[in-house]
């Protein structure tokens, strides 16, 4: 099942939502945390399920999905968890095999780490996440992942909680043959594709891979 989250992150003029398939039945269900309403709205989606504290909702966004008997689940702002978290847990309990986040990156860089941490914990449950804002599509890889785009997109490797081993890389400009990144370097920036179709896989430990749009 793939669910696609908005969060109340950055969405530029909402061209990447565009390039990856706006029309809804694309996912199975969506998820709105908090703020995502108003990009919802923005945006033209019904959501299914709607979840958050409201401490950044519109309001009369809000009295909108109401309206439309849309589920709303209501949370304590003094909570553990962010809004993203509970989103993601949301997706998991209905069962996602895929979770796309629009809005997941933004100027906020303490959600912008907590929400690549929130992917990185989906590997351990089989489940593909990405972030997706303007400028980046973001993934966690803890084995392999095949990345579509087009020749002479940006792709970044950045080591993940602990040095990455063994990474191999096809179609990419300075391949990686069963080669290490260490944590404390820079060396996995800016690498592109050489090809619509680049694929990166690891041995061991897991990597931060960012498709980057200037």
């Amino acid at each position: 099942m793939k669910i696609l989250i908005l969060t109340n992150g950055e969405y530029g003029d909402y061209g990447f939502c565009k390039e990856d398939v706006l029309e809804q039945d694309s996912y199975d269900f969506v998820i709105c945390a908090d703020g995502g309403i108003v990009h919802a709205q923005n945006l033209g989606i019904v959501p299914d399920l709607i979840v958050g504290d409201f401490d950044s909702g519109n309001h009369e966004t809000l009295s909108y999905y109401k309206a439309l008997n849309i589920p709303i689940e209501t949370f304590n702002p003094v909570k553990d968890e962010t809004d993203t978290e509970i989103a993601i847990k949301k997706a998991v309990e209905k069962g996602a095999t895929a979770i796309t986040i629009y809005g997941g990156v933004g100027s906020r860089l303490d959600h912008t780490l907590g929400n690549v941490h929130l992917v990185y914990s989906l590997n351990e449950l089989g489940i593909q996440g990405r972030l997706m804002n303007p400028h980046n599509t973001v993934y966690v890889v803890n084995d392999s992942i095949v990345l579509s785009g087009q020749v002479g997109d940006l792709v970044s490797l950045i080591p993940f909680a602990g040095d990455a081993k063994g990474i191999k890389t096809k179609h990419l400009g300075y391949p990686l043959e069963g080669e290490n990144l260490r944590v404390g370097t820079s060396r996995g920036i800016s690498n592109y594709m050489t090809k619509q179709q680049a694929e990166i896989s690891l041995e061991e430990g897991a990597l931060i891979v960012i498709q980057a749009r200037d």
